[in-house]
């Protein structure tokens, strides 16, 4: 009996072991994930714009962590795209809704990513990709663009 519950330990130690590895070689910790609570800030900023703040979104009221630019990227932007502007591999994975992206970096370094989920369009900035003030006008009718 005790060689039985032997051979059904070591089977077992072996078998999450074996699952153990294959989690470990199978992982991939540069991909980006996008940050969900961040998209849904701004995109509730942005409809609420002309409520709440004169029309005005800062990017800064909206995130809690260290940033210095933003990139706004057209929807449908190839990976080779953004990977070329922003120097070295794009490895953000992309997000349900497909909408446009607003990446904020520190130097060089992607800090965060997230989608914009509404209903408003990015007018007067260059497309695909385009730095984006820390301040956005948004206009009643939600163009979003520049504040200046």
């Amino acid at each position: 009996m005790g060689r039985v519950l032997a051979l059904v330990g070591g089977a077992l130690v072996l078998c999450i072991a074996v699952l153990v590895l294959a989690v470990f070689l199978s992982r991939d910790e540069d991909n980006l994930q996008a940050d969900n609570l961040l998209a849904e800030r701004f995109t509730r900023a942005v409809q609420l714009a002309n409520q709440d703040t004169d029309g005005t979104v800062d990017l800064h009221d909206l995130t809690s962590f260290d940033w210095d630019r933003a990139l706004l990227v057209a929807s449908g932007t190839s990976r080779e795209t953004i990977s070329k502007r922003l120097g070295k591999e794009w490895t953000g994975i992309d997000t349900v809704d497909g909408g446009d992206l607003l990446i904020f970096l520190r130097g060089d370094e992607v800090v965060r990513f997230a989608d914009y989920r509404g209903r408003g369009e990015f007018t007067g900035f260059q497309r695909p990709i385009a730095e984006l003030p820390p301040v956005l006008r948004v206009s009643p009718t939600l163009e979003i663009s520049g504040a200046g």
